[in-house]
């Protein structure tokens, strides 16, 4: 089931300017970023492939950062997984946290690691969604998981306590996955 272009355009947004504001936060004055060459993204991407056991690929884009407070400006490679449970579920994937492994461990596998920089990437919502950051050779991939219900489902009650929905009450095809890994050199 495709997702609706304004919806992963305030996801990518979102995810963006969180990204950006805790980039930003470690940097006294503006600078500009440079995407990932084509082929080091595209080793990022094969990386994620072999190691993440999900059925869509990762698709490779190279955009724009978005307008900023920060006025950081550049460009990022971005590998983007989109897909409902029923695609990206399985046997060995079935929750927010098992997704973040997968992926963290093929780029530590890869030779990214965590550092003291990094560490100021990580985030967790209270509800679906994850980011955190690894580095290699002055680069930064910084991964955002969000898992959230599809749009227009109606939550069943089993899923829903004080108007929260529990995402893992919910039947795989009524949740939706989006996995993005931003790399750029600074």
């Amino acid at each position: 089931m495709p997702v609706r272009p304004h919806i992963l355009k305030a996801i990518t947004r979102a995810a963006l300017l969180g990204v950006l504001a805790l980039w930003a936060a470690g940097h006294a004055q503006a600078e500009t970023v440079v995407a990932l060459p084509g082929a080091e993204c595209k080793e990022v991407r094969a990386t994620l492939e072999l190691y993440v056991p999900i059925a869509p690929a990762f698709r490779q884009l190279q955009m724009p950062f978005p307008e900023n407070a920060e006025k950081i400006e550049g460009t990022l490679c971005r590998l983007v997984a989109v897909g409902t449970g029923v695609h990206v579920e399985n046997e060995r994937v079935r929750t927010l946290k098992d997704m973040q492994r997968y992926v963290k461990g093929a780029l530590l596998e890869a030779g990214w690691q965590e550092t003291e920089q990094t560490e100021r990437f990580k985030g967790r919502s209270k509800h679906g969604r994850d980011v955190f950051a690894l580095t290699r050779n002055n680069a930064i991939c910084v991964t955002t998981i969000q898992v959230g219900m599809v749009p227009g489902i109606d939550a069943p009650r089993a899923a829903m306590e004080d108007g929260t929905v529990y995402l893992g009450s919910l039947k795989p095809h009524q949740r939706e996955w989006w996995i993005a890994v931003d790399c750029f050199h600074f």
